[in-house]
């Protein structure tokens, strides 16, 4: 933890919250994830001892709680009063970045993988059909560029192998159009307009599947900051 050495809130709120990583884990951690692995999941390139570190030195300023849950004592990671009063910085981030610093995407920040992770995550399972519906994402260049969802109403699960399943819906489009129609830049109805997304399905899939995702928790500020940007 870097010490400013000034009698000042701003500089004790920056020694706790300043350091790499621990913003985006405050995010992760207002925006819903509770554990360990779905942490590390969603934070490409943190290491488990750094992301152990980062959440011990939140535990100890009293901006995160840890309890164990359930059977086999899994940890939980939840934020506390002081974290949840965060609300604001993060939000308040999120549209400065929005406004000020979200361009094109550049390569080297997408992430097939990781973007299929969100995805599965933010599924809205209330809109799915009653019977196992499977998805291939097809992203022509990436490598791999191949990927599964199988959803069902009770569980989603990510495939890195062909899941042995007919293919309901087919979804062909370059990874960096499917990561701003995550972010809210590109509205996914547009996109599969225009065809910048390609759906093969029955008409009545393509319809739905918009509707299956939830999208990314800033999409909502993106998505106006880009209305009011054109």
């Amino acid at each position: 933890m870097s010490k400013y050495g000034q009698y000042c809130p701003m500089a004790r709120a920056v020694e706790i919250l300043g350091d790499r990583w621990t913003l985006l884990i405050v995010r992760d951690l207002y925006t819903g994830t509770h554990h360990f692995n779905a942490l590390e999941r969603g934070l490409p390139g943190i290491s488990k001892a750094l992301l152990a570190e980062r959440l011990k030195r939140l535990e100890k300023a009293g901006v995160v709680e840890r309890r164990e849950e359930g059977i086999g004592k899994k940890t939980c990671y939840t934020l506390t009063q002081a974290g949840l009063a965060l609300r604001p910085v993060i939000e308040n981030l999120t549209r400065w970045g929005a406004t000020w610093a979200f361009g094109e995407p550049d390569p080297e920040e997408l992430n097939p993988l990781l973007l299929m992770w969100w995805f599965r995550d933010r599924v809205r399972r209330d809109q799915l059909p009653q019977q196992r519906v499977v998805i291939e994402f097809d992203f022509y260049e990436s490598r791999p560029h191949r990927y599964w969802l199988v959803a069902q109403p009770d569980d989603v699960s990510i495939c890195l192998n062909h899941p042995g399943f007919d293919i309901d819906i087919l979804v062909s489009t370059p990874l960096k159009i499917l990561y701003q129609v995550w972010s809210g830049r590109i509205p996914f109805t547009r996109a599969i307009d225009e065809q910048q997304v390609n759906l093969e399905a029955p008409p009545a899939l393509i319809r739905a599947f918009p509707n299956w995702f939830a999208l990314s928790p800033a999409a909502g500020i993106v998505a106006e900051v880009s209305r009011q940007n054109r």
